[in-house]
């Protein structure tokens, strides 16, 4: 499935001109879904912060005319806070859209959200919930797994007359990642547990090859300890010991003390809280027995810089993680990134803790 929806991922348009894309548009989704597009796209609702940073980044936040509330806590998104809330990403307020589809005659509304098969707030539950309102027609374009970001960067810069500016996007996108594979190409690639959330030593989440995190990690020039394509599996803390990675990466949604981006480099509370969750992982059972513990070579990564389209600065920061000395400028990357949506550059500020040398 996953090449097909590769190969179809692409605009084909019914009338097309030089000047601009025209309508009625029929698309494929990152879902498979084959969707026509019957007029001009006049309104967004945005259902998670991937897809706002993507509509943002292409120069459109002023078509956002509704949006899940946790995107306005987002320091990114602040501009945004006065627009219709249609519930949360995951309990959405499918009544909410169709009465922002109404006040706007009920035409050129797209809904953009995860591909997520099977689940309830996935494009395919959301377009059926849809099915009562006429004109709101829901997309499923993730916007955060790096294989798939050029192409629906690229969708969706069509769809709302921006191609030169996904051309734009996608151009520094693509020379950040070349760097990186450029720079990692004859490297020794270091075996690495990537570690999510946990409830308890037995019950740990992982990243498998299908997850954004483990392609990421592929790019970056390492070699992921778990070898199964699943996105999110399982592991106990004994198993982790018995691979003995050489690099151990917890990933994080730890908030920064003052709400913006990464970690504040001159907050104690900051890194206190990172240190503890390093030194969760260094005090386990059977830890110093792990190359990574004996080499000092475990880390704390800011969840958010390896997902959306800063995600090249994530990709860059892995690398210098796993391969010690490349030649890398993620920061001069993630400024670049800032000032696509047009975001005031932070000073003091660290998305991987310790830093590397």
């Amino acid at each position: 499935m996953a090449l097909s929806i590769g190969f179809l991922l692409a605009v084909s348009v019914i009338n097309a001109s030089s000047e601009g894309t025209e309508f009625p548009l029929t698309i494929t989704d990152s879902a498979g879904r084959v969707v026509t597009l019957p007029e001009p796209v006049q309104g967004i609702i945005v259902l998670n912060t991937d897809a706002a940073e993507a509509v943002s980044a292409l120069g459109a936040s002023d078509l956002i005319v509704g949006l899940a509330e946790g995107i306005k806590e987002d320091y990114a998104f602040q501009g945004l806070k006065e627009r219709p809330s249609i519930g949360t990403w995951s309990d959405i307020d499918f009544e909410k859209i169709g009465e922002i589809g109404s006040k706007r005659n009920g035409t050129g509304i797209i809904v953009l959200g995860f591909v997520y098969p099977g689940k309830p707030n996935g494009v395919e539950a959301v377009s059926k919930n849809l099915e009562p309102f006429s004109g709101i027609v829901a997309l499923g374009l993730d916007f955060y797994k790096e294989e798939n970001l050029s192409r629906e960067l690229r969708l969706l810069g069509s769809i709302l007359g921006r191609e030169d500016r996904a051309e734009e996007l996608i151009d520094w996108h693509d020379r950040h990642v070349a760097e990186v594979e450029q720079g990692a190409k004859n490297l020794d690639r270091p075996r690495v547990f990537i570690e999510g959330s946990s409830r308890g030593l037995g019950d740990i989440t992982t990243f498998g090859g299908s997850s954004a995190s483990g392609m990421l990690l592929e790019k970056a020039g390492g070699s992921n300890v778990m070898e199964e394509d699943e996105a999110y599996p399982k592991v106990e803390w004994e198993w982790v010991v018995s691979q003995d990675p050489e690099v151990i990466i917890k990933t994080d949604y730890l908030k920064s003390s003052d709400g913006l981006p990464g970690w504040s480099l001159t907050s104690s509370g900051d890194v206190k809280a990172l240190e503890e969750m390093r030194n969760d992982i260094l005090s386990r059972p059977g830890a110093q027995n792990i190359s990574a513990v004996k080499n000092d070579r475990v880390y704390v990564v800011s969840a958010q810089t390896l997902f959306g389209l800063d995600n090249v600065a994530g990709l860059q920061r892995l690398a210098e993680i796993l391969h010690p000395g490349i030649a890398l400028e993620p920061e001069e990357a993630y400024g670049e990134y800032l000032d696509f949506m047009r975001l005031e550059e932070q000073s003091d500020r660290m998305f991987v803790f310790p830093a590397v040398d």
